[in-house]
């Protein structure tokens, strides 16, 4: 029994000996340590915050002019869109662009011929294309405005003179014979104008603007006739 006594210390001290290596050894023989404070996935200490929601887009610094036209009388149909939207880039400073289609189609246009008989044709005109601008809004609802389009038109050529009766040989009966003409016109419209809204984002204008490209364009077949001038109210332009 003493023999097992003296041996105990023996013991106690290899159970000690091996227990401080078993906490040098490296994982997964190492003991875990519950004392270290967790780490973020990039290597930061910092708590993790995860993804961050990405900015809404702010609706106040647009706005949209949502130009549309509708008429419809006896004989004649106008119809178009042409919405632009800009952007506050700078201050009172706008930027931005827009499309356009119009479509003017006529109904019953008298012709006669050279013995005198009259006779009657549709015709149809096509305009399309965009633009960008730049608006500066002066003070309150007042502004200046420069925009430069490119619109191209498919029309029925009633403005020539080129239009003619001519019998047809397969019904041998006369008919209205009128030519299609396209054209590609450029404009750069310089103006002032009031936003008849109180709304900053929504614009219904009455506006004048010249433009500045009427005497190098086509003159007979450009959307602005009237000497290069326009006059807008809300989504029509008078003249």
């Amino acid at each position: 029994m003493k023999k097992y006594i003296f041996l105990l210390p023996v013991l106690l001290f290899a159970v000690n000996t091996l227990s401080a290596q078993d906490d040098e050894l490296p994982p997964p023989s190492s003991k875990p340590k519950t004392d270290a404070p967790a780490s973020a996935p990039n290597g930061d200490s910092k708590d993790f915050q995860g993804f961050q929601k990405k900015k809404k887009i702010d609706l106040s610094k647009f706005i949209i002019e949502p130009n549309f036209n509708f008429n419809i009388s006896q004989d004649r149909i106008d119809a178009g869109v042409s919405p632009y939207v800009g952007y506050n880039v700078w201050k009172g400073l706008y930027a931005g662009g827009g499309v356009t289609y119009f479509y003017t189609g006529f109904k019953n246009i008298a012709f006669t011929d050279y013995a005198g008989r009259t006779f009657y044709a549709n015709a149809n005109y096509h305009t399309y294309g965009g633009g960008v601008f730049l608006q500066y809004n002066v003070w309150k609802s007042f502004f200046v405005r420069s925009r430069f389009e490119v619109l191209h038109r498919h029309m029925d050529d009633l403005l020539s003179g080129n239009v003619s009766v001519q019998v047809n040989p397969q019904t041998n009966s006369y008919q209205v014979v009128i030519p299609k003409v396209d054209k590609t016109i450029p404009a750069l419209l310089l103006g002032v104008g009031y936003n008849l809204l109180a709304s900053k984002n929504f614009f219904f204008p009455i506006m004048i603007s010249y433009n500045v490209l009427y005497g190098v364009t086509d003159k007979v077949y450009t959307i602005y006739p009237n000497h290069g001038w326009v006059l807008q109210l809300g989504f029509v332009n008078v003249f």
